[in-house]
């Protein structure tokens, strides 16, 4: 399974679309949703994992993003989602979302620009991890436990 990240500085400076933008699904949905003038790439990770795996990838302002695939259920994927400032987690999540989907988070915002992070996870049926006694797909999403998974900062 990939999870790519990719961060955007917007602002109100009317310099336009970052032509890494321009034309991508991404930069289509930035345009739709807000009504900033600038969108600048700043920063795009893309981790391979299996379910069950956390990845942590790097934000600006000294952020981490720990996103942990779940469960396969039809074409919705469940993930775990913790930002981090630092040792301290700003926000946790637990979600279900369309495979190939993007999950768009706001913030930090500073006076002049705002921080805009799509997550965007997609995966094959046949990357599903096959270990021994498994069903070859991970357990539905309605199999998860109500609280949330054990996850903190990397070393």
């Amino acid at each position: 399974m990939d999870v790519r990240v990719q961060t955007v500085v917007a602002t109100y400076t009317h310099k336009g679309m970052d032509k890494n933008l321009a034309g991508t699904p991404v930069g289509h949905r930035l345009k739709m949703i807000f009504d900033y003038t600038s969108y600048q790439l700043v920063k795009r990770n893309e981790e391979h994992t299996v379910f069950g795996n956390a990845v942590a990838f790097n934000l600006p302002c000294g952020r981490i993003l720990h996103v942990t695939p779940i469960a396969l259920d039809g074409d919705m994927i469940a993930m775990d989602l913790v930002l981090f400032e630092g040792a301290h987690s700003l926000m946790r999540m637990q979600l279900k979302m369309p495979n190939h989907g993007a999950l768009i988070l706001v913030g930090p915002r500073e006076p002049r620009e705002t921080y805009i992070t799509t997550i965007a996870p997609e995966t094959v049926e046949l990357e599903v991890p096959q270990e021994p006694g498994f069903s070859g797909r991970p357990a539905p999403a309605e199999d998860l436990p109500p609280s949330p998974l054990p996850v903190g900062p990397q070393p």
